[in-house]
């Protein structure tokens, strides 16, 4: 259940699979935001954050985490050390604003945050570009206006494509390189980083086009790499899953 209190000072928490984001804000104003990458040691990482948030002097603190239920007790020792109430948000599939047909241990927390972020009525498409792209896509009930979540999809991003190719192949030598480009590759090299690019793109370009109306939201690490494949035409929300946190202990 999530707190009633009118809190001024908080701190919202984003442990996703690679980076630890977080917003403090004072009155609903963002006064600190940051992200920082923690190399699969999310609570080392929140133990040297400690002392910095502590002369913020939070008054509570709503969390989203991905990171299973081990690393979420580390965690909540962790956060008893700051002495201000804390509180795990969990999926809820009947809220409010947002509905899904999900089962609420079905639907990763991310995920549904990252939509509750984003509903407003109308039709969306959430793109979340992080250790996985997410796709979701939220249509609206007329009579009630809540946003209805239809489904989605789940890939792996580029890097974890192009990692899975050189672990499963023995004639692609391994090399990193960027991802910048979906043009037919003139080498091997080419061939590969254009074309798990090519892939994600191509997802995205077919949501496009079987649902033209709804409007297209990128959040995450990889947006801006992803959308600069259309230009930088596509709406980029970086901070989606801690407005949606926000929603959620509103």
């Amino acid at each position: 259940m999530t707190t009633k209190q009118n809190f001024q000072k908080k701190l919202w928490l984003d442990l996703g699979n690679t980076r630890l984001k977080y917003w403090l804000v004072d009155n609903d104003k963002i006064i600190i935001s940051d992200a920082k990458e923690h190399l699969k040691a999310p609570n080392e990482l929140l133990l040297g954050l400690l002392g910095t948030l502590k002369r913020f002097e939070p008054e509570f603190v709503g969390i989203s985490s991905v990171l299973g239920e081990k690393i979420n007790i580390a965690i909540t020792k962790t956060l008893e050390n700051l002495d201000v109430p804390f509180e795990f948000a969990k999926v809820n599939t009947n809220h409010e604003l947002l509905k899904s047909h999900y089962s609420p241990n079905e639907l990763g927390v991310d995920r549904w945050l990252q939509m509750l972020g984003v509903v407003d009525g109308s039709r969306q498409c959430v793109v979340g570009c992080g250790t996985a792209l997410t796709i979701d896509l939220i249509d609206r009930d007329l009579q009630s206006g809540r946003g209805v979540h239809l489904g989605g999809y789940i890939l792996p991003n580029v890097y974890m494509q192009r990692h899975a190719l050189y672990a499963g192949t023995q004639q692609i030598a391994v090399k990193e390189g960027r991802f910048d480009s979906t043009e037919l590759g003139q080498t091997t090299f080419d061939a590969v980083n254009h074309g798990v690019l090519f892939g994600i793109v191509g997802a995205v370009r077919a949501i496009m086009a079987d649902y033209p109306d709804f409007n297209i939201t990128l959040t995450g690490g990889g947006a801006d790499l992803l959308n600069a494949q259309f230009n930088h035409a596509l709406k980029v929300e970086e901070g989606l899953l801690l407005l949606g946190l926000t929603r959620y202990f509103s």
